[in-house]
């Protein structure tokens, strides 16, 4: 009797165990919960499009997706930051008080407030066919926006009213900056450089050849730089009263141009760096490693020049030291 069921039982436990993994795949959900991964300092798809500071204050980069760096000033870690939207940033600024702005498509500005650690959205109301703001600045106890379609913002200390002070043309706006004489200057598209005595409330306009102009800056003195396009370089050498063409040493665009105190420099395409004694006689800087990506802005300080682009790091001489690009 013995015998005869445990015959049978063996006769069916290979059906019970086929019955079983059979029930397990059609009313069992297997689940896994998946271990946090840890947010890299920079990811490879990373592209810098602007940086800015403020006496000692930290440095911080915006770009693609709503990227955002803050690297202090000497030691410590490099924070980066998660914005409430993933947009574009092409622009940044500082404050004297230590609130930040970034600015990017769609008329967007995100404020941090100094302190802080949550940012802010607020929507400029810009057009909806070509609404990129391109740069942000602080002058004169301000912040401005400049962008597409001729997009001028003037916005208080803590960013949060904003004034509307554009010119209405479908022109994108690409830098604005302050003489020493107090008069505001932007560069824009098809050759065009605006011009204001009266804080920004008006603007006068005159073209200077047909090359999109990408940025302007001034020395302390009364020498000014205008940079675009095809290598485009102008000259001023009277506040901008009046502006002449350099002989270009490159095709290579040109997006940015500063003087650090004792030269000018710019940055543009294909790694290109140029330097001036004078912002008339210009050369071609190669620094070692600095590589053959595009760079679209400068920020000078005490001991170099800070450059955002495909790479970060900043310049001293002809020296290039590329920065970190993990968490210390």
């Amino acid at each position: 009797m013995v015998s005869k069921i445990l015959g049978y039982a063996a006769q069916v436990a290979p059906w019970a165990v086929v019955a079983g993994l059979g029930y397990a795949a059609a009313f069992v959900s297997p689940t896994v919960e998946p271990l946090p991964l840890p947010q890299p300092l920079i990811e490879p798809r990373d592209i810098f499009y602007d940086v800015a500071s403020y006496a000692g204050k930290p440095f911080w980069f915006v770009g693609n997706n709503g990227t955002v760096l803050e690297a202090p000033r000497g030691t410590g870690n490099w924070t980066r930051h998660e914005l409430p939207e993933p947009v574009n940033l092409q622009g940044v600024a500082v404050a004297d008080n230590g609130n930040v702005v970034a600015v990017g498509n769609h008329g967007a500005v995100f404020v941090l407030k100094d302190g802080e650690t949550e940012w802010s959205i607020h929507r400029l109301p810009v057009s909806e066919r070509a609404g990129k703001m391109v740069e942000a600045a602080w002058i004169n106890d301000a912040f401005w926006v400049i962008g597409e379609m001729g997009a001028i913002y003037q916005g208080d200390a803590t960013a949060s009213a904003w004034k509307n002070l554009g010119i209405d043309q479908d022109m994108s706006l690409n830098d604005i900056a302050k003489a020493p004489d107090g008069k505001l200057w932007i560069a824009a598209e098809f050759g065009v450089v605006l011009q204001s005595t009266d804080a920004g409330q008006s603007w006068t306009q005159a073209e200077h050849g047909r090359e999109s102009l990408r940025s302007l800056a001034f020395d302390s003195s009364v020498s000014g730089v205008i940079v675009g396009n095809n290598g485009t370089i102008l000259y001023s050498d009277n506040t901008g009263e009046s502006w002449r063409s350099i002989t270009p040493i490159t095709e290579e665009h040109l997006y940015d141009v500063e003087f650090d105190g004792d030269a000018w420099i710019a940055v543009g395409n294909s790694g290109v760096v140029l330097t001036s004694a004078n912002g008339q006689a210009w050369e071609q800087l190669k620094p070692e490693g600095f590589g053959r990506g595009y760079n679209t802005r400068l920020l000078t300080t005490d001991d170099g020049v800070v450059i955002a682009g495909q790479t970060i790091g900043k310049l001293s001489g002809s020296t290039w030291n590329a920065w970190p690009v993990e968490e210390n």
